[in-house]
């Protein structure tokens, strides 16, 4: 009996060695491409997104954000990388989109979507229609966010007039916003967030299209002077895409946490984003002493009006599924 006890010992021994070097569950890690810099709100914020999936799989996915130049892919390619799955995961904002998935670039048709509750009110109908294009190419939406309304900044002369648009040289994040200056006499440079400090500093451009929040976010008021506050478009949707077949290798339970975090994370992201907008322009006034300027009611507008048949002529270039959708659009908002 005692060697009998003394094996079973033996054996318990054994299992419990095996069961310390066996790890509880695999892990996955994924990486998330941010085009943000590493102290940039938005990277934070994908941080705490990561953060979060971690604690509710227990450790079996982790996501590691990486901020602009960590990894050697450019804001505009992130269909093609993450479709390729170089990443699982990366920040498609939509006028950066606007190249490879043109129809999900749409909300950014100046004076189309311009502030949040449109937004919100309109982007199922923007999903209907976007979700397919990201599928056929291996993508999928885990979630959306926004950055606040798009207006113009710069240094130098400020912008108070719809006239004292010409001859500026003004950065544009897709060709919506370059045909728009276009149409105001000023000419638009394209550049991703990364490269506008130095254009600003050589004077390849004078101005540039983004929000408040971004200015302080990024650090641009130090060359900075004025702002033109038209709330040209919403600075989104910016989609989170994500890899079809690297989201499909998950273990159920796993796809399960990280679509419920997704889920909560995405109203939550917006709402701390919008939510900056208010103080970040009163810091670029009082800190800052950047001038405010606000167009009048009947400057936005004539400014739509002007823009209603570029809307349609956009649409109508890139297909009926386009034509359709800003007709939706059009229709929701009352435009």
């Amino acid at each position: 009996m005692r060697h009998f006890a003394r094996c079973a010992a033996m054996l318990a021994g054994l299992a419990a060695v095996a069961a310390s070097v066996v790890p509880a569950a695999a892990q996955t890690k994924w990486d998330l491409y941010a085009f943000t810099g590493v102290t940039h709100p938005i990277t934070m914020r994908y941080k705490m997104f990561a953060d979060e999936v971690k604690a509710a799989t227990g450790g079996k996915l982790e996501i590691l954000v990486r901020p602009a130049g960590e990894l050697p892919f450019k804001a505009t390619e992130l269909v093609k990388t993450t479709s390729s799955g170089q990443v699982q995961l990366a920040a498609a904002y939509q006028g950066f989109v606007s190249g490879e998935v043109p129809i999900a670039s749409i909300a950014s048709l100046p004076f189309l979507v311009r502030n949040a509750e449109d937004l919100e009110k309109v982007y199922p109908i923007i999903a209907k229609y976007v979700d397919p294009a990201f599928a056929k190419r291996g993508i999928k939406v885990l979630y959306w966010h926004t950055w606040p309304p798009q207006n113009m900044f710069g240094k130098g002369t400020p912008i108070k007039s719809i006239a004292d648009f010409a001859g500026r040289k003004i950065r544009s994040t897709d060709g919506k916003q370059a045909e728009m200056l276009k149409q105001l006499g000023a000419s638009s440079v394209s550049l991703t967030t990364a490269e506008v400090p130095v254009a600003m500093e050589r004077g390849v451009a004078d101005g540039f299209l983004t929000a408040a929040f971004n200015v302080t976010g990024a650090k641009w008021y130090e060359f900075t002077t004025w702002a033109w506050m038209g709330d040209i478009h919403m600075g989104g949707p910016d989609y989170l895409i994500m890899n079809i077949a690297a989201y499909d290798k998950l273990p159920a339970d796993v796809k399960a946490k990280l679509d419920e975090t997704a889920k909560t994370f995405g109203p939550k992201m917006r709402a701390m984003n919008l939510g900056d907008e208010a103080g970040s322009v009163e810091e670029l006034k009082t800190k800052h002493k950047v001038e405010i300027y606000t167009p009048p009611k009947e400057v936005i507008e004539e400014l739509t009006n002007k823009m209603k048949p570029y809307w349609e002529s956009w649409a109508k270039q890139q297909g009926k599924e386009t034509e359709e959708l800003l007709k939706e659009l059009r229709t929701a908002l009352g435009k």
